[in-house]
Order: structure tokens, then C-alpha cells, then sequence
């Protein structure tokens, strides 16, 4: 036992507990400011876990009509609402402030689609008397609840009769009836067998679960499953010929799913538009009498006078012959590149000048997509050896030289190529507000510069832009026309090919692709919208003198794919308040 000890072991003894109780001090300091960092996460972590929750609703609730996920994903929703509603936003940095608003209108907006979509389905349901005990036994499956395989072939068994006798009561439509009733109808009708394809396949997947691997099952239920199949698959057939009055062999025929006006209103306020449709239409037909104006003064320097249709015909004869198209829109790509950069424009790191590659387009995509794509891979529209000669015609006619020269840009750089490079570099968190106006709307704002900056080597070259420029004012036109119920989709193709100049089967596939190629009501309107929204902030930051065209197209590429006017407000430093709503008038400041 030590019974003494020196002075200098006393002095040792105080230094080593001061210091242990500095450390513990320090510990609790930085514990305690952990622990509030921890209370008040960044806006971009709650990006973060917003997007993984919304994964994991989506990658563990499949089955449509499922109540129970869309209560959850309400509430999710609504949690997410919440916690913001409780932040402090005159507190947050203006990067932060712009997160913020994003994801509050991002909610708001998964909230409102959600009670229209609920509406919609509520009226397609009508035509699916049984749906309610066909999404339990997909419920059950996706839940692992236990079977008994002899009652689930009994529960299945009746519930394939009921589906016979739901067919076997439908009624034939009288497609002339064009009353607003009876297109409604149809309309829900289609819904319907929407649903039926999606119920169809989970119900596969449901059989296939137990099929083979619990021999109760495959003895019990083989043969009501498969009477169940059938008759849910002449259920589908029956909805689409009798009261759709389109049957699924059809595939000429468009159809689609207008959202009408309250739906408009919902997907405006998503991309912070503040006009109304029928301003949007007002304004797509100024742009287009803008461009009917420089089509009549490139036609008459081409020695057609004011017949812009013969002009039109002339440019496109020049296409390439077969085989060369590759090599056309890979020149006309490092042309693009070297105008940019001789003219200082924007930033393009090497990696993305010599990042993309090219493909060729199938005959079948050519269906809906008459014209070539672009990202990191430009995929190549042109005529193939299995095509009818009217197709091959109509198809090098459609991509000729001029037409394709307005465009590679556009779908590699400065356009969709560059974005996608700059996307995955710059806030890539912010990918779930990722917008239409701002991707196409900055690769159509480019044509709309680069016509300013005389990048066009002739009258061709103008009618080539200008062909594009009149088809993105069609798109508004048409397609905000089809979702208020004004245009049909036979109307909207006649709408190209009188108005635009359109090959009557590039517009049959571009109208197509716009109203069942999955894209979201306001895609095609996008396009110039976007890229007037971009063009409205070109002028007030660049042509004030406030930016160089390198800083603003580097700034703009770096805040992400978001709605224009919150891209605006970031840039030119306005205020903002946690309840911001659209306001900004773009249309009103002439093109």
C-alpha cells in the first residue's frame, strides 16, 4: 500500500486530471453540438431519405389499388410535410432555402396527383367489379401470409367465374357517341384494362411464387389459375373492343388518357408555371407566327416565294444516301463542339466531348420515334433493309441533313449529353425534382441561341431550324389542346402535318409518342416552354452585363435538372418565403 507520495507525483496526478477532465469537457461539447447538427439534419440529407423512403415504398408495395400502400405513401407524405412546416426557413443558407422549396412542392404536388389518380381509378373500377379479391390474393402473396392451398383453388375457382360473368355482361359502346358521358366512359374503360394488365402480372407473379415450390399448391391451384388467366385476359380483350372500341390488335389506332384541366393545374404548379394553359397556347402560337415569318424570307431566298411547302420539300430531298448517316451526324456533332468553344459559350470538359457513342434506332422504335435520340448514346434514325420503300422514303426524307444539322447539339452538346455529364457531377441529391423544362427546355433554348449567333450556313440550314422550332410550338398547341379535351389525336397529327410540315408518318409516330409513350401531360410542351423560361433568364442576367456566357450556362448546369423560375429566383438572389408559390410571368416579356 503507498502511504506517500512526491510533489512531483501530486503535480502529475492534478496535470492528468485536469487534462482527463478538459478531454471529458471537450467530449460533452462536441457531443452536445453533434447532437444538435443531428436535431436539424441539411435539406439535402432530408432529400436523401425522402428519395430512399419513396424506393422503399415502391420496391415493397406493387399491387395497384392497394389502399394500404397509398395510405402509406400519404403518409409518408404528409410526415415529410411536416418536418418541414417545422423548420426554421429565414434560418437556412440560399442553397438550402432552394432545397427546401424543392421538396415541398415535390410533396405537395405526390399528394394532389395522388387524390386524382384515387378519382380516376374509382371510375375504372367500375368495370372491374372484382378487384377487391383479386388484390388480396396479390396482398397475401406480397405480405407471405399463409395458404391453404385447397381453399385458395376455391377462392380462385369463384373468382374466375365472376370475371367470366363480368365479360359475359358488358355491353358494346357506340364509339359515334362523342357527349362528354359516353368519352368518359371510354376513358375509364381504358384505364380499366390498364389496371388489368398491371393486376395480371402481379397475379402471375403471385402463382409463380408458389408454383413448384409448395406441392399443395401446384396440385390444387394449376387449373384455377389458369381459368383465372383466361379470363382475365378476355376481360382485357373485351374492355378494349366493346367499350374502348380500339381492340389490342390495333396498332394504328392512338389512344390515351387526357388529364384534363384540374390535372393541368396540378402538373403546372409541380413545374412552377404560373400561367394557365390558354396562356401557354397564346404564346406557342406567337412563337409560331415568329417563325412563319422567317420561313417565308428563307423561302424566298431559296427561289420559292412565299410557298414555304416548297422549300420545305427541297430541304428535305438533301439527305445522305444510305449508310452514311453515321458519318453525317458525327461531323455535324464536332462542329457543334468547335462552334461552342471558338465562341466561349460553356464549359466542356474533355471526358464529355469524347464521352458519348452512337447506335442505330430498330425499325420497330422507329414506330415512335420517326426522328433520331440523344444522351450519351445518339441513337441513329434511318431507313433499314426490312422497311417498305414508302417507309425508307419517309424516313431519310424526315432526317436529311439540314434537319439533323438543327439537332445533333441538341441531343449531344451543349445539349442532352453535356446534361447528363454535368447531372451526375452537380447535386446529383437533387434527381428526384428532375424536370422536363429544364431538360429539353436547355436543349431547345440552345437552337433558339444558336440561330442568334448565326450558327445556321444558309437558308437551308434556317428552314432546317426553323422546321424544329414551328414542331416545339405544335407541341404546346396539341398537346395541352388533347388534355383539355379541344384536339384528337387524328386532329393533332393533321395539326403537323398541315401547320409544321410534317411527313404524315412522322407525325402519326410523333403524336403517338407524346400520348402513349409514357411521358408525363406537360413532356411535350416542355420543349419550348423550357427553353423560353431559359431564354427570359438569358436576357436578364447575360444581356444586362451580370453574367458571360460561360457563367451562366456553367451555373445553370450546376444547380441540377429543377423548375426554371426556382432556378431563377436562386441565380438573381430573390427573397423567398416557405409558402413561395409560382409567380413569375415569363410569357409576358416577349420572346
Amino acid at each position: 500500500m503507498v502511504r506517500t507520495c512526491t510533489n512531483s507525483g501530486i503535480r502529475g496526478t492534478l496535470t492528468t486530471g485536469w487534462m482527463l477532465a478538459t478531454f471529458i469537457l471537450v467530449t460533452c461539447i462536441v457531443s452536445q453540438c453533434d447532437l444538435a447538427r443531428a436535431e436539424q439534419p441539411s435539406l439535402r440529407t432530408w432529400i436523401e431519405q425522402y428519395t430512399a423512403d419513396s424506393q422503399t415504398l415502391d420496391h415493397r408495395f406493387r399491387v395497384p389499388l392497394d389502399a394500404e400502400a397509398q395510405h402509406r405513401r400519404e403518409s409518408i407524405a404528409e410526415a415529410w410535410l411536416e418536418k418541414l412546416r417545422q423548420r426554421d426557413f429565414s434560418a437556412l443558407d440560399r442553397s438550402s432555402q432552394l432545397d427546401y422549396l424543392l421538396l415541398r412542392s415535390e410533396l405537395e404536388y405526390r399528394l394532389a396527383k395522388s387524390k386524382l389518380d384515387q378519382q380516376r381509378d374509382q371510375q375504372a373500377v367500375h368495370y372491374i367489379p372484382y378487384w377487391e379479391q383479386l388484390v388480396q390474393f396479390c396482398k397475401q402473396r406480397e405480405d407471405v401470409v399463409p395458404i391453404s392451398a385447397r381453399d385458395l383453388a376455391g377462392h380462385l375457382d369463384d373468382l374466375a367465374a365472376r370475371v367470366e360473368g363480368t365479360v359475359g355482361s358488358l355491353k358494346p359502346s357506340d364509339v359515334s357517341d362523342q357527349s362528354q358521358e359516353a368519352v368518359q366512359q371510354r376513358l375509364a374503360a381504358l384505364r380499366a384494362g390498364e389496371l388489368l394488365s398491371s393486376l395480371t402480372r402481379v397475379t402471375g407473379e403471385a402463382h409463380q411464387f408458389y408454383a413448384g415450390y409448395d406441392p399443395q399448391y401446384s396440385w390444387w391451384v394449376q387449373k384455377p389459375m389458369e381459368r383465372l388467366s383466361r379470363a382475365l385476359s378476355e376481360h382485357r380483350t373485351a374492355l378494349r373492343e366493346q367499350v374502348v372500341g380500339v381492340p389490342e390488335s390495333d396498332q394504328d389506332t392512338i389512344i390515351g388518357l387526357p388529364i384534363g384541366e384540374e390535372g393541368l393545374a396540378v402538373e403546372l404548379a409541380h413545374e412552377w408555371i404560373a400561367h394557365q394553359p390558354d396562356e401557354l397556347v397564346a404564346l406557342a402560337q406567337r412563337e409560331m407566327a415568329w417563325c412563319d415569318k422567317q420561313m417565308a424570307l428563307a423561302s424566298q431566298e431559296l427561289g420559292f416565294g412565299d410557298d414555304w411547302r416548297a422549300a420545305m420539300e427541297h430541304v428535305k430531298s438533301r439527305h445522305v444516301q444510305p449508310g452514311e448517316q453515321p458519318q453525317m451526324i458525327r461531323d455535324l456533332a464536332w462542329e457543334a463542339i468547335r462552334f461552342l468553344e471558338a465562341n466561349d459559350l460553356v464549359t466542356i470538359p474533355p471526358l464529355a466531348a469524347n464521352g458519348w457513342r452512337m447506335t442505330m434506332m430498330s425499325p420497330e422504335r422507329q414506330r415512335v420515334n420517326p426522328y433520331f435520340l440523344g444522351g450519351d448514346t445518339i441513337i441513329v434514325s434511318f431507313p433499314t433493309d426490312t422497311m417498305t420503300h414508302e417507309e425508307k422514303l419517309m424516313s431519310m426524307r424526315s432526317n436529311n441533313e439540314h434537319f439533323s444539322r438543327a439537332t445533333v447539339h441538341h441531343e449531344l452538346i451543349p445539349g442532352h449529353h453535356l446534361q447528363y455529364h454535368m447531372l451526375s457531377r452537380y447535386r446529383p441529391y437533387r434527381a428526384l425534382f428532375r424536370t422536363p423544362f429544364w431538360m429539353e427546355g436547355w436543349a431547345l433554348y440552345w437552337e433558339m441561341l444558336l440561330w442568334d449567333l448565326d450558327f445556321a450556313q444558309g437558308p437551308e440550314d434556317r428552314v432546317g431550324m426553323l422546321f424544329w422550332r414551328k414542331h416545339r410550338c405544335a407541341r404546346i398547341i396539341f398537346s395541352l389542346s388533347y388534355h383539355l379535351g379541344t384536339m384528337t389525336p387524328e386532329e393533332c397529327i393533321d395539326y403537323l402535318v398541315d401547320r409544321v410540315g410534317h411527313e404524315r408518318s412522322a407525325a402519326t409516330a410523333e403524336v403517338r409518342r407524346s400520348i402513349m409513350g409514357g411521358y408525363s401531360p406537360l413532356y411535350q410542351a416542355a420543349y419550348m416552354l423550357g427553353g423560353l423560361q431559359l431564354r427570359a433568364l438569358y436576357r436578364e442576367l447575360v444581356e444586362s452585363g451580370k453574367m458571360t456566357n460561360r457563367q451562366f450556362h456553367d451555373a445553370v448546369l450546376h444547380e441540377h435538372s429543377i423548375p426554371i423560375e426556382l432556378l431563377r429566383g436562386y441565380l438573381t438572389e430573390q427573397p423567398w418565403e416557405a409558402n413561395a408559390q409560382p409567380k413569375w410571368r415569363f410569357a409576358d416579356d416577349g420572346s
